[in-house]
């Protein structure tokens, strides 16, 4: 072997090797990837931001109504016990219904509930304060079979 043939076996042009080996691949992400990186980040976050804003409630106003009971004393008198849960300085209406065996409305009462008493509020109550239980008596025009509340609201001040 001449030294002349040596040298130009070390020297081999860029392009051979590429040609027989292919080009050598770039570590950085091409701009599509990159793009669908940052799309499935965001769209991520938004999920997370949604899901927290319907698990955690958004307004001050609680409130919530349950039935306890009802007595049906006569064709024309019956009685709805119910509890109700809201904020002290909230004033609530209740809708209170029987109903009779065909699901008609027999009676109907609308219950104010009013602001908690001074003495019935602390700073430092408890969820669990601000529930109360309520007996609301009504006249029916027959005779009901079943009774409770119909729905309840927070009254505005006018």
């Amino acid at each position: 072997m001449d030294p002349a043939s040596q040298t130009s076996a070390c020297h081999a042009p860029v392009d051979s090797l590429a040609n027989r080996y292919g080009r050598p691949h770039s570590d950085r992400p091409s701009l599509v990837s990159r793009w669908g990186r940052w799309i499935a980040v965001a769209a991520l976050v938004i999920a997370v931001a949604f899901t927290a804003w319907l698990a955690f409630p958004t307004s001050r106003d609680s409130l919530s109504w349950k039935d306890v009971g009802y007595a049906i004393g006569s064709p024309t008198r019956a009685s709805v016990t119910f509890e109700v849960t809201k904020d002290f300085e909230d004033t609530v209406a209740c809708a209170i219904q029987v109903l009779s065996e065909n699901y008609a409305i027999v009676g109907w009462r609308t219950v104010t509930i009013g602001p908690a008493e001074l003495g019935d509020t602390t700073g430092d109550s408890l969820p669990s304060d601000k529930s109360r239980y309520y007996d609301a008596n009504l006249r029916t025009d027959s005779l009901g079979v079943t009774g409770g509340v119909n729905s309840c609201w927070i009254e505005q001040d006018a």
